[in-house]
């Protein structure tokens, strides 16, 4: 590409920074409010200034923002300076679960916007605070906390998304309990800066000295014991409870209605058969199943799910379970399916734990018990690849296509979309699973036996449904 061209480059990239930064002044001039300061010492999540982020004229901008900025610094920076400064990167996790643990965030709001010098901030847990000061810099430098003046830091939005609204003198004293009643974002980035982190850190072993059946989780925390029953032994209680509180702390960020702008669960005849494979409480089912009274449920998972299931449906949909609608079954899906009269089986977040002979092998169980016109609906992110020429499948199954950032952006939005590319090699680390792009569930999908014959994005959410039918 010669030079001029690649002068238009730089210029197509700051014109779509600077149409999205057009957009986003326009829409929080029309409501009347002000774009969210990154020095704010606080995160308000129910402000309507940070509700308007998601609007989608605003969502739309940032992300291209956020892709052009990163593609523009790449264009322009060395490449060597490039290539070590990713090669560095993890200092930034390591730096951010210190200040977790420290309770950083929660110190510097009682101090204030003035912010509170790093030996103060060092002093209740009686470390380093010089050290401290560099590890609060470097994230500082990175745009996490604000150096107020030498020495002294205050939080940002950034810092504030971390507090854990507790008061610093509680965390220390109950440090078993500081993460019980948080949002679940907090020990998501814990459990993301240490455990995916140290297990991030043998990747390259596990490839190049490859033992069977071992993950890069096994090898980082010295363990043969698959995650879920390593987490469960007592030396590892807090972490199971950090994991749990991460979880559970996400697992309501998608719009409950999205369910419905996908699969049309309405087509479904009357007293249809829905099962929820490895559904734990069910809680997908049951808002279809209350949109939709006349389809049966079955929901299925390990013995331990089954009565807390059983106990949510009698809480939330007591005639469903009065009528005898919904039936509740232990089951492991690598185990023969009972459930021979299924309109469609469901499975939601199920696919990417597993790689693809295991996961082959949960849907070759389905496709055992499928009736011609049972459909497989399974509901997962789709990864999109980086490259500027589509896949075959993309245009050949009806609805697969989405609409491509605009050029000269990475197609997929590059870091604007990186957080699926990170969980991407989290869910590998942790299980030997990960995202798939769409030719991925295609191959999964024909060695267990179904034909993939459609997509249904779902609007205002990362997930898609990906419908088969028997093959």
């Amino acid at each position: 590409m010669s030079s001029s061209s690649q002068i238009s480059a730089l210029r197509q990239l700051a014109n779509i920074i600077n149409e999205a930064v057009d957009s986003i002044e326009a829409t929080y001039a029309k409501a009347g409010a002000p774009l969210p300061s990154l020095d704010a010492p606080t995160f308000n999540p129910t402000d309507p200034a940070e509700a308007l982020l998601q609007d989608p004229v605003v969502d739309s901008a940032a992300l291209n923002i956020m892709a052009a900025a990163s593609q523009l610094s790449a264009t322009v920076c060395s490449p060597v300076a490039s290539a070590l400064n990713a090669s560095q990167a993890f200092h930034i996790s390591s730096c951010l679960r210190v200040a977790s643990e420290l309770n950083v965030v929660e110190l510097l709001r009682e101090a204030g916007p003035e912010g509170l010098h790093a030996k103060d901030i060092a002093a209740p847990s009686k470390t380093n605070a010089a050290l401290l000061a560099r590890i609060l810099r470097l994230l500082a430098t990175h745009n996490i906390f604000r150096e107020v003046k030498p020495n002294v830091f205050a939080n940002n939005r950034i810092s504030a998304v971390l507090d854990k609204g507790k008061p610093s003198s509680v965390l220390f004293e109950k440090r078993a309990e500081r993460l019980v009643g948080t949002s679940g974002v907090t020990a998501l980035v814990e459990f993301f800066s240490e455990d995916i982190f140290k297990s991030a850190a043998v990747l390259g072993d596990t490839l190049l000295d490859p033992k069977e059946g071992e993950l890069p989780y096994n090898r980082a925390f010295n363990t043969d014991q698959a995650l879920y029953y390593w987490m469960q032994r007592p030396e590892n209680a807090l972490r199971l409870q950090r994991f749990g509180l991460g979880m559970a702390g996400t697992a309501g960020t998608e719009p409950v209605d999205a369910i419905f702008t996908g699969f049309d669960w309405s087509a479904l005849p009357d007293k249809g058969v829905v099962v929820d494979v490895g559904g734990g409480i069910g809680n997908t089912a049951l808002i279809i199943a209350q949109k939709n009274p006349k389809l049966r449920v079955v929901v299925q998972d390990l013995e331990h799910q089954v009565a807390e299931a059983k106990t949510h449906w009698e809480q939330n949909f007591p005639e469903h379970v009065k009528n005898q609608m919904v039936e509740f079954q232990s089951l492991d899906f690598f185990n023969p399916q009972p459930v021979k009269n299924a309109s469609v089986f469901m499975l939601r977040y199920i696919m990417h734990n597993w790689d693809d002979a295991r996961a082959a092998k949960i849907l070759r169980r389905l496709r055992e018990v499928a009736e011609p016109t049972t459909q497989l609906v399974v509901i997962e992110k789709i990864l999109s690849v980086a490259s500027t020429i589509q896949s075959a499948d993309e245009t050949a199954i009806p609805g697969a296509a989405r609409p491509s950032a605009p050029a000269p952006l990475l197609p997929n939005w590059g870091v604007g979309k990186a957080e699926f590319y990170f969980h991407d090699m989290a869910v590998h680390t942790m299980l030997g699973g990960g995202e798939r792009t769409l030719g991925g569930y295609v191959d999964v999908f024909a060695q267990g036996g179904w034909k993939l014959v459609k997509v249904c994005h779902c609007k205002g959410s990362q997930l898609s449904h990906i419908v088969g039918v028997p093959a």
